[in-house]
């Protein structure tokens, strides 16, 4: 099975109408307790069932955003780069645990996160090249802990970019 059928095959979850998660492993309490501790001043919708307003800080591209349907809830380490790196072989319990950890969650501009896309720090990095470094150590430590597997050459590419940006 590949990670677009399997993730085509869920029910996903959305966030102001972007698709956050799959659908097995998302929990809404997990995307609140990141939009509430990453911003200041949260306001929410009438109903009470969406954060509307607040302050957040992207670190992808250094801006502050005021209004949250701006931004996205972005997986630092892809979830179809996970899928493709071992994690089709966890257990759902497992995925659940990855694709809730609010190391690996980040609110962030949009358009910046569909540039991402399923990326990782060989193809990809933020414009905001004072999180560069950061950017790359937080990807690798969500890697170790959940014991992805990355080949040698994209290891390479990853510590070249590493070297490039630690200052």
């Amino acid at each position: 099975i590949t990670a677009k059928r399997m993730i085509s095959g869920l029910v996903l979850k959305y966030l102001n109408g972007n698709v956050l998660s799959y659908g097995e492993a998302i929990k809404p309490p997990a995307r609140l307790k990141l939009v509430l501790s990453d911003g200041t001043s949260v306001s929410f919708s009438q109903n009470t069932c969406r954060v509307t307003l607040g302050r957040w800080l992207d670190p992808y591209t250094d801006k502050i955003f005021y209004e949250s349907r701006l931004l996205d809830i972005d997986h630092l380490v892809p979830l179809k780069y996970s899928w493709d790196r071992g994690a089709h072989s966890w257990t759902s319990k497992k995925r659940r645990q990855f694709s809730n950890d609010p190391i690996n969650l980040f609110a962030v501009e949009k358009s910046v996160n569909r540039q991402k896309s399923a990326s990782g720090p060989a193809e990809w990095l933020p414009p905001n090249i004072k999180f560069r470094c950061q950017y790359i150590i937080r990807f690798q430590r969500v890697v170790k802990l959940y014991g992805l597997n990355q080949s040698a050459a994209e290891l390479q590419l990853i510590n070249q970019a590493q070297r490039q940006y630690y200052k």
